[in-house]
Parts: structure tokens; sequence; C-alpha cells
């Protein structure tokens, strides 16, 4: 599961810089936009960053734990970021360039980007781990 993380969280990190060259070859402009589709737009990129980034840190750091129900959890949020991933950068498109406006999208990204993340921690958690 590290390998698909650290993989993954680099494909994402690509994307990123992608969706950052397209948006200054598309916009080379500033004054060319409106300032509320510019903070969108930015916004929406850094969200990819953060998706990332979280990936990239499970790709380093997960240790997957033996007791079944942990297993459960940590694969759980795996997935869960997994899919976050593909609803953040499919909010980049859509928001920035489709519809030009907030749709709820990116909304539901970070919700269940910390939703994955709480599962890895409570199915991380070693027994008599002080917090």
């Amino acid at each position: 599961m590290k390998r698909i993380h650290l993989i993954f969280g680099l494909l994402v990190f690509v994307v990123f810089v992608i969706t950052g060259r397209y948006m200054r070859l598309d916009f080379p402009d500033k004054g060319a936009i409106s300032p509320d589709l510019r903070l969108l737009m930015r916004s929406r990129h850094i969200y990819i960053l953060f998706s990332a980034l979280i990936h990239l840190t499970l790709g380093i750091y997960l240790q997957i734990r033996e007791p079944l129900w942990q297993k459960v959890l940590q694969y759980s949020g795996s997935i869960v970021l997994i899919a976050t991933s593909a609803v953040l950068i499919w909010a980049f498109v859509a928001e920035s360039y489709l519809t030009h406006t907030f749709s709820g999208l990116s909304l539901y990204g970070i919700v269940f980007s910390l939703v994955g993340v709480g599962l890895h921690v409570i199915g991380g958690l070693r027994a008599g781990t002080r917090l």
C-alpha cells in the first residue's frame, strides 16, 4: 500500500504541475479574468497539491497494522483518499473551466480527505500510544 500511495502521490503531483502550466498558458494576462474566477482556479489547483502531499506522506510513513480491524480502516482510508484525488482533479476542471463557479465538488473532496485521513489515524494507532 505504501508503494501505491507513493506512485499515486507522484502522479497527482505531476497533475498539479500540469494544471499549473495550463493555467499559466491559458490565462497569461491576469487582468483578463475576474479576481473571483482567478481565486477559484488557484484554490482548486492548490487542492490538487494538498491531495498529492497526503499520498506522498502516506507513501513514506504508512505502516499497516496487524489487527484486522485496523487493516480494514487503513485500506478503507486509502480507497477514500484515492477517490478523493480524482474528485479534486475533476473539481479543478469542472469549477474552473466548465461552470466558472463553485459547485460543491471541491467541498466533497476536502471533506472526504478528512474522512480518509481520519480512517488512517484511527487504524494506525497502536495500543498504549499516548496522544
